[in-house]
This record gives structure tokens, sequence and C-alpha cells, in this order.
């Protein structure tokens, strides 16, 4: 079994409007799909997120908290767990996701 993380989105994951010129040089080496493992994908979300925290405080400005290393991970690595179902060989394997089933909590009265 080998767990793949697939974003068709990627780069534009990591885009700022008012990056510097050094962020957008690195951010264009990033592919437009990923599709990889999750291990590699940890490394290359800790070390962009680190990268726009440096261009951020050196322009002085605020860094929003959907940029942030934690948010980044919890995007691609939160409650979503996933099953790899498997085909014989005549078929492509199919990839199913799971997602939970949302939990409500009783709301109090607020009168």
């Amino acid at each position: 079994e080998i767990r793949v993380v697939i974003e068709l989105n990627f780069r534009a994951e990591f885009e700022m409007a008012r990056a510097s010129q050094e962020y957008n040089k690195l951010i264009q080496w990033l592919p437009e799909v990923y599709v990889g493992k999750p291990e590699r994908l940890r490394n290359v979300i800790k070390i962009l997120c680190g990268a726009a925290k440096k261009f951020m405080k050196e322009k002085k400005m605020h860094l929003g908290p959907w940029r942030k290393h934690k948010y980044m991970q919890a995007k691609w690595f939160g409650q979503c767990t996933e099953s790899i179902v498997t085909a014989n060989t005549a078929t492509s394997p199919a990839v199913a996701v799971k997602y939970p089933e949302p939990q409500f909590k009783p709301r109090a009265s607020m009168l």
C-alpha cells in the first residue's frame, strides 16, 4: 500500500499578491500539480511556509493565518482519511476518500 497526495492546484496554494521577487522565484519551481508521498509534502510545506514568513517579515507585512505552517499542514493532513481500493489487473486502481460524519453539538437556548 502506497499513500499518495494529489493536489491539482499546488503552486497557487503558495502564491501571494505582494510577495518578494525572491519568494516568487521560489514558487515558480513548484509544480502546478503535486502528486507525491505525504512525507515529501510535509517537507515542502515546512520550507515554503518558513520562506513565506521570512519574506513577509522583511517587507514588514502581516502573514495571514492561512499561510502559516500549522494551517497548511491541516489543509492536506487534517481530518480526511483515505483508503485505497484495490482492483484486478483488468481495471485501474481507484482511490476512495472518506470524510468523517459531521458531529453536531446540541445548542443551548440563549433565552
